[in-house]
């Protein structure tokens, strides 16, 4: 037997407990924190409210707006609710009376998280569409207040695969309570809950574009529904970071 060995295994001094309790707690805490933050960003950890109530407003929205006339209401596609877990949303068809045009409109209330990656380039990309170009913000002074909105443009896939000319258009945009905004991460804004607006229409061949015209008469309508921030908007307090200055 070697007893110099064992000596000296035996005289080595224990590992203080301190050495490997420090990391382990560092882990725990990291652990913890990512877990709070992931919560918060999906929107879980919100205040709790009424939000269901706050939701259901939506569904008193005018059946006029200017020209544009209820066409019919419809229901959010199962999935897309699904997903979205909105507390309220209002599915809607108008057309204006004297052009004859006809949008689709959604306007959704939900958790930020899942309500500000949900977007239109994902969901019309999958249906036998294409998207034509980059998306590009608009501007729109309506009642006096600055509203920036995302535009997008699609075509619809021959059988060949081929893409032809733009068929559609779709405007998009997120708020807190306040103003309508185009951003680019609107998932880390510092608000529990998000609205969306989303206004699908034909392109117009001239004069103003049919999404664009509904929603400078529409948006009046919707901003009384809209529930107020707890405090004065962020996205109004300062520029959003994550937004482009692009605009047409």
């Amino acid at each position: 037997m070697n007893t110099d060995k064992v000596t000296a295994a035996s005289a080595m001094p224990p590992i203080p407990c301190s050495r490997w309790r420090t990391p382990f707690a560092i882990v725990i805490v990291m652990t913890l924190l990512s877990a709070v933050a992931h919560g918060y960003m999906d929107g879980r950890w919100a205040k709790p409210t009424d939000l269901t109530a706050q939701g259901q407003r939506l569904t008193q929205l005018p059946e006029r707006c200017g020209p544009w006339v209820l066409l019919k209401t419809m229901e959010l596609q199962e999935n897309a609710a699904r997903v979205l877990r909105c507390y309220g949303s209002t599915v809607r068809a108008y057309q204006n009376e004297q052009t004859k045009d006809v949008v689709n409109v959604a306007v959704l209330f939900g958790p930020r998280g899942p309500i500000a990656v949900h977007t239109p380039e994902i969901c019309y990309s999958s249906v036998g569409t294409a998207q034509l170009g980059e998306r590009v913000t608009r501007s729109l002074d309506v009642a006096g207040q600055s509203q920036r909105l995302w535009s997008v443009r699609f075509a619809e896939k021959g059988l060949d695969g081929n893409v032809g000319e733009p068929s559609f258009e779709v405007w998009y945009a997120w708020s807190d309570g306040g103003a309508w905004m185009a951003a680019e991460k609107p998932r880390f804004w510092m608000t529990p809950n998000l609205y969306k607006v989303q206004v699908a229409g034909p392109v117009g061949q001239k004069g103003t574009p049919p999404c664009e015209d509904f929603l400078k008469e529409f948006l009046p309508q919707l901003a009384p529904l809209l529930g107020q921030p707890e405090e004065p908007s962020l996205v109004a307090k300062a520029t959003d970071p994550f937004s482009i200055s692009r605009i047409e």
